[in-house]
């Protein structure tokens, strides 16, 4: 059965050679890897981890690229030994029929005794009865018996199924780290504290992290761990409550930084390599420096957010002298999840973490493009490189010399048993020079026929333009109308588009238009000396290509090169040559294809010299009738140029455009596209715009995008503006977003603090209202010198409903030494003894103690 197995499985037996050439391959990546991190030594932990995770992710593409790439043949070297390893042979009952062309009918009778097949015909023999199969004829097919040979498990199969056992046993292991690691997930509880929550609110924000992040406390977890890449999860130890602040804040600081930078993918990435290519030692390497480089990046994530380096260090070592012990007797799997701290990784970190040298920068998003670029750059043509000379072993040399012979003397092999061969299906219509058109892809006037009463406007266009050949399919159906046209080939077009001046050979063009009082329609083809031929008919009836016929081609072909959108540069510059922008609007005007429109309008505001505030008006007001997709107006109001809407009709019409785009999301990536170096009234016209915004998380993208532009002048206006648009969020928890985004530019101005308080009074959870608040605070927006915003934000505090939340704010608002005016201290007091919850009202007074005290 063993031998049975390793006998039939060719797949991987096949896969074998292209898994040894990706470890070749991938040598080289794992080497320049390593030469790159020796020279960035002395960067960011980061920037290593970035190098060691592409050299790997390349080399888990490699098997994938030979594929797919092209081969680029070097034969430097000798041929590869597991591509010339030949099976050895046993017996096998399996048979194999050969299927011979054979030229001479007498082959075909001597075989089978049948009577003489036609010359050249193709003919499957079975072995007849009573025939001999140790002496057959040149066109005899010879079956196997069971005294046959068959192929035996050689040394390609054996090391085949050892890999395949390999990898299995990897990603089982991979399986059971997965199941344990959700084990401790599911057994372990929610984190509902109001600390932690709003702790864990304000880090994500500081670090742009956006994904929903849950926090879990795991029963005698030994450290913190992350898990998950969609929706990440935390969990904590089950102590973690009696930790103290700092240690609070940087374990979530170092956590949420695996989560930003997509840890647990690379992680995964990594485990899938050493599935595959679990017996190379440099991917084993590879994949351990990067996890090393990985918890390095995310400590200068904490060392960077302020935490001393000394302290940081202490508290890692508690960590790790806790793992082990009979309260912290579980830990998670290193391949599976991303723990903190771990005994075999904790001396190099402690060395890195106390190293005033070193660079503890993030990787911005163009070295990490950088590095991705370089890796594709020396990925694919490895990849596609072919550097071993061809096997010439017998049977090569037979198939070279098999090429050579006219088919009819080809053999070719296959199983007697399998059924005979379906039909060749009916072959699609072929237009000429060998381009297929498909019969049912084609529309046609045949579906109105004379007489027919159609509605509304309806537009087909496919269009495939590879830039050396181009065919084309269009049919537009108007009231009383049907315009028809095929055009296969690259033609070439006269300067006014009036007619065809060129089509390649094979080439053809056919045009018709079908109304209540006509048919006509005119094929044209290329003749061999570069000229063209004209067939034209009328109703049905082939007539002359005459004057007449003409003028209705040259007026039908202006109109199918719009509305398929061919020829535009060309057209608008002529037409802006004539009359202006206004002649190339009257031209768009005509055309019924959306996608065709914006092609113009991003030619007219592309190119050509600058638009004029009146040019500008005009696009943005035939746009805003024209476009009836979201998108294409998103697109063509984008591209207009900030200089060209300074005067307030042309803003008035940007807001009229901006008003007609229905998609929230288009909506929104157009204001966040045209808000930076706008004026403060076009700034006013796109937060007006942001409130009609039907999605709150649009909304609010658009809002802490722009935040800069609304925020960070001195214009009330524009702050006034900005805090009303946030004011119409629907979703409490995009609103406290967009509130605490904002919260920074208080710093500046202190008035946005009390904004900020008065937009709170919108939102539905209390939750949130809090880690607004919050927020405030910790931020250092609120101060002693801020007593009316720190009155109104102690004022909210009565308005939440939860005893919980509003007792958060009042200790968050005491510990940063707020109550320094007795008008202040008073509101507090008030605001502590009308918490619902006795046990808030006393920790509230408590802390306002212990601030007084100190």
């Amino acid at each position: 059965m063993i031998s049975n197995i390793l006998a039939d499985n060719s797949s991987i037996q096949s896969a074998l050679p292209i898994l040894m050439d990706a470890v070749l391959k991938g040598a080289v990546l794992v080497v320049v890897a390593a030469a790159a991190v020796y020279l960035l030594r002395r960067r960011s932990a980061s920037s290593r981890h970035a190098v060691w995770t592409a050299a790997v992710i390349g080399h888990l593409a490699i098997p994938a690229l030979v594929l797919v790439l092209p081969a680029w043949r070097m034969p430097v070297l000798p041929p590869a030994p597991w591509a010339t390893t030949a099976p050895s042979v046993v017996n096998s009952g399996a048979p194999v029929v050969a299927a011979i062309q054979t030229p001479a009918p007498e082959a075909a009778k001597n075989a089978s005794g049948s009577a003489p097949s036609t010359p050249g015909a193709k003919s499957e023999l079975k072995n007849p009865a009573g025939s001999s199969p140790s002496t057959p004829g040149p066109s005899t097919a010879v079956p196997s018996t069971s005294a046959a040979p068959r192929t035996r498990p050689g040394i390609i199969s054996i090391l085949a199924a050892i890999w395949l056992v390999g990898a299995v046993l990897v990603l089982v292991r991979l399986a059971i780290g997965t199941w344990r690691v959700g084990q401790l997930a599911r057994e372990g509880a929610r984190v509902e504290d109001g600390m932690w929550l709003s702790l864990a609110q304000r880090l994500a924000n500081r670090l742009g992290v956006t994904r929903p992040l849950i926090l879990l406390r795991g029963d005698r977890l030994a450290v913190p761990v992350t898990w998950g890449i969609v929706y990440p999860a935390v969990l904590l130890p089950e102590d973690s409550d009696s930790w103290t602040e700092e240690r609070k804040r940087f374990v979530l600081v170092h956590e949420m930084a695996h989560v930003k930078r997509f840890d647990a993918l690379t992680q995964l990435l990594a485990q899938l390599a050493l599935a595959v290519f679990w017996f190379d030692p440099l991917v084993w390497i590879a994949a351990h420096q990067m996890r090393v480089e990985r918890e390095h990046a995310c400590d200068d994530y904490v060392l960077r957010d302020g935490t001393a380096p000394s302290l940081y260090a202490g508290e890692l070592l508690e960590m790790v002298r806790s793992i082990g012990t009979p309260t912290h007797d579980r830990a998670a799997p290193a391949f599976a999840a991303l723990a903190m701290a771990r005994r075999s990784e904790f001396e190099g970190r402690m060395l890195a973490i106390l190293d005033p040298r070193l660079d503890r920068q993030t990787m911005k998003k163009r070295g990490t493009l950088m590095t991705a670029v370089i890796v594709a750059l020396l990925t694919l043509p490895l990849a596609a490189l072919r550097p071993f000379q061809q096997p010439t072993d017998e049977t090569q040399k037979l198939s070279a010399q098999s090429e050579a012979l006219p088919a009819s003397f080809k053999v070719s092999i296959s199983d007697a048993s399998a059924a005979p061969a379906a039909p060749a299906p009916k072959p699609p219509v072929v237009a000429q020079a060998g381009t297929t058109l498909s019969q049912a892809a084609r529309w046609s006037c045949e579906a109105y026929p004379p007489g027919t009463t159609r509605q509304g406007t309806s537009t087909h266009i496919d269009s495939h333009n590879s830039g050396t050949s181009q065919i084309l399919n269009l049919l537009i159906s108007t009231e009383g109308r049907c315009t028809e046209a095929a055009i296969v080939g690259k033609a070439v077009y006269s300067d006014d588009e009036t007619h065809i001046a060129q089509l390649p050979p094979g080439g053809f063009a056919r045009f018709r238009e079908r109304t209540s009082f006509f048919d006509r329609a005119v094929s044209v083809t290329p003749v061999g000396d570069g000229s063209l031929s004209y067939t034209a008919t009328s109703d049905g009836r082939t007539v002359p290509f005459d004057a007449p016929m003409v003028a209705w081609l040259g007026r039908l072909l202006p109109q199918v090169l719009r509305e398929a959108a061919i020829n535009v540069p060309e057209r608008v510059a002529r037409y802006r040559a004539q009359g202006g922008v206004p002649a190339v609007l009257q031209q768009i005007s005509q055309i019924q294809s959306s996608s065709a429109k914006r092609a113009h309008y991003e030619e007219l505001i592309k190119n050509g010299p600058m638009l004029s505030e009146p040019d500008a008006e005009r696009i943005a007001q035939q746009a805003a009738g024209d476009l009836k997709s979201s998108g294409d107006l998103s697109a063509v109001l984008q591209m207009l140029p900030i200089k060209s809407v300074q005067n307030p009709r042309t803003r008035a019409a940007i807001a009229e455009a901006l008003s007609r785009i229905a998609s929230s999301g288009d909506k929104s990536t157009t204001l966040q596209v045209m808000a930076p170096n706008a004026d403060p009234a076009m700034l006013l016209v796109l937060a007006k715009a942001a409130e009609d915004i039907q999605s709150s998380g649009d909304k609010a993208n658009f809002l802490m995008t722009t935040a800069s532009e609304y925020l960070a002048n001195s214009n009330e206006s524009l702050k006034t503006a900005y805090f009303r648009t946030a004011s119409t969020l629907q979703s409490s928890g995009d609103m406290a977003n967009v509130l605490i985004s904002a919260v920074p530019y208080g710093h500046a101005n202190p008035g946005i603090a009390l904004l900020v308080v008065e937009t709170s009074k919108g939102l539905a959870s209390s939750g949130d209202a809090s880690n607004v608040l919050i927020s405030l605070a910790s931020e250092r927006v609120l101060s002693p010198n801020t007593t009316r915003a720190t009155l109104a934000a102690i004022a909210r505090t009565l308005t939440m409903a939860s005893s919980g939340d509003r007792a958060n704010v009042l200790i968050s608002f005491s510990s940063r030494d707020l109550l320094s005016t007795p008008e202040v201290r008073d509101a507090f007091t008030k605001a502590a003894l009308a918490l619902p919850s006795e046990g808030d009202q006393a920790n509230v007074l408590a802390s306002a103690a212990r601030a007084r005290r100190e």
